[in-house]
């Protein structure tokens, strides 16, 4: 039994390599994406906390974050998907004493290391290589810990643009990150193509 469920593993993963698309992004690609980093969202409060001050309806901490992004090929360039996650901040001045946030919001990337290698006669290996720029824009919730209040819930609002990289260095499963503002101001992690 124990052969048989190992051969059975086997094949699947043979079967998987066989199926891999031959470059790293094409109009068929569904990536997920899991990383570590930092974010930036704006707060949309506008109650005066001490320390703080009244900061014109918003403040925005920048927060350590786990993130989740689904990508999903509609163009041989171009990819619609969504990102969410969660994170959190420690205190960063008298009265804020953190927070933990889940964002969720929606991004589009324009993968244009594809389109360089599709015009040119070289080998820039972009069976390998995937480097694209992009625009997101998201919302959600950030429980926020004041001195003067025990708890406060509080919307959230962000976008902005990035850039990132992904190196496949198996068939399936790429290193990746990403640079930017809002989502991403740094984020490492790995990509696994479905």
């Amino acid at each position: 039994m124990k052969n048989k469920i190992l051969l059975l593993i086997l094949s699947l993963i043979t079967l998987a390599q066989v199926n891999a698309n031959a470059q790293a992004w094409s109009k068929e690609s569904k990536v997920l994406s899991l990383g570590l980093g930092a974010s930036n969202f704006y707060h949309l409060d506008n109650r005066y906390a001490p320390g703080l001050g009244n900061r014109g309806g918003y403040h925005t901490p920048y927060s350590g974050q786990f993130n989740l992004q689904m990508e999903f090929g509609v163009h041989p360039y171009v990819g619609l998907g969504f990102t969410t996650g969660f994170g959190g901040t420690g205190p960063l001045n008298y009265g804020y004493n953190g927070e933990i946030n889940m964002p969720i919001g929606f991004l589009v990337n324009f993968h244009f290391y594809q389109l360089i290698d599709d015009k040119s006669s070289k080998n820039l290996h972009a069976d390998k290589l995937d480097i694209y720029g992009g625009l997101s824009v998201g919302s959600g919730f950030a429980l926020t810990f004041y001195n003067n209040e025990d708890l406060r819930v509080v919307p959230l609002a962000w976008g902005g643009m990035h850039a990132g990289i992904r190196w496949y260095f198996a068939p399936r499963v790429a290193l990746n990150a990403e640079f930017g503002f809002g989502k991403s101001l740094a984020n490492i992690g790995f990509s696994f193509k479905l």
